[in-house]
């Protein structure tokens, strides 16, 4: 059986299975479904997610469909900010950052939230930060400012390839309460120096960008630091091998993918997030990688 071009009767599943899943494109080498999956079977709960690609152009559709399907969805790229007008509501966070990963679905009402703000903030818990230099300016640069923020963070330098994407950012950074200053990629290193957080916001660095490349912060890593790549396709990035031979305290991408997973499943069944989750969460996902 097809409902809204999604083949439920293969899902195999009983009739009280809870649905849940992702959209976006490409997604074929998600981890989502591995992370999901593992909570759920971890937490004793009968319910299934899944991955559905979906272009730009089918977003409307896949909506509509998940709608009056599933218990609730994630959104990746490139949608997270074009799925905004389809929603019924958006929570606090989701409308300062202007972005949506995770959609709840109660009654067939839409409910909008941004739960990558929160992964950062997880895993720069137990770090003070106060002086941040964020390399990028797109959505996952805005989440981590949102955190940084919350975090007690005083100063945020946003360091982009277009100088104007960047102080659009530092503006915004500013409405939060923020000092912020933009600046272009050939002054990021002399920043990194200054700043006791850096965090690549960028695709720099991945194995579906340019592996073995780096943003151009090497030169200014030092002891002390906190380094959050947000890459996690290669685990361990030029950036983190340099921060760690520097002194730094490294942090990689699937960390936030795992946490930004367990407050989704939050929202949508009520699992209290813990480490003891974060563990068998994380282990599937690298159990997927190198499937």
């Amino acid at each position: 059986m097809k409902y809204g071009g999604l083949d439920v009767g293969a899902l195999g599943c009983s009739p009280s299975t809870r649905l849940y899943g992702l959209i976006g494109s490409p997604i074929s080498h998600s981890l989502s479904p591995a992370i999901h999956c593992a909570v759920y079977r971890a937490a004793g709960i009968d319910a299934v997610y899944l991955a559905w690609d979906t272009p730009q152009e089918k977003l409307e559709e896949r909506v509509k469909a998940l709608r009056n399907l599933a218990g609730g969805f994630n959104v990746t790229i490139p949608l997270k900010e074009a799925v905004l007008g389809l929603l019924d509501s958006l929570d606090e966070a989701a409308e300062a950052i202007g972005a949506v990963n995770t959609v709840s679905v109660e009654d067939g009402s839409l409910t909008g939230y941004n739960t990558d703000y929160l992964g950062v903030a997880e895993c720069l818990r137990g770090h003070r930060p106060r002086v941040a230099l964020i390399v990028g300016a797109g959505g996952a640069a805005r989440a981590a400012v949102y955190a940084l923020r919350d975090l007690g963070a005083v100063k945020v330098i946003i360091a982009n390839r277009s100088l104007g994407r960047a102080q659009r950012l530092a503006e915004w950074s500013k409405s939060l309460g923020l000092d912020a200053l933009a600046v272009s990629l050939s002054e990021a290193a002399g920043w990194a120096s200054r700043a006791d957080t850096v965090v690549n916001a960028t695709p720099l660095g991945s194995e579906a960008c340019c592996p073995g490349e780096a943003p151009p912060v090497l030169d200014g890593l030092h002891e002390g630091q906190v380094v959050f790549d947000m890459v996690y396709r290669p685990l361990e990035t030029l950036l983190l091998k340099r921060a760690r031979e520097a002194g730094a305290r490294t942090v990689d991408g699937l960390c936030m993918l795992v946490w930004q997973a367990l407050y989704a499943d939050k929202i949508w069944l009520g699992v209290e997030p813990t480490s003891e989750l974060y563990e068998v969460a994380r282990r599937a996902a690298l159990d997927a990688m190198k499937a």
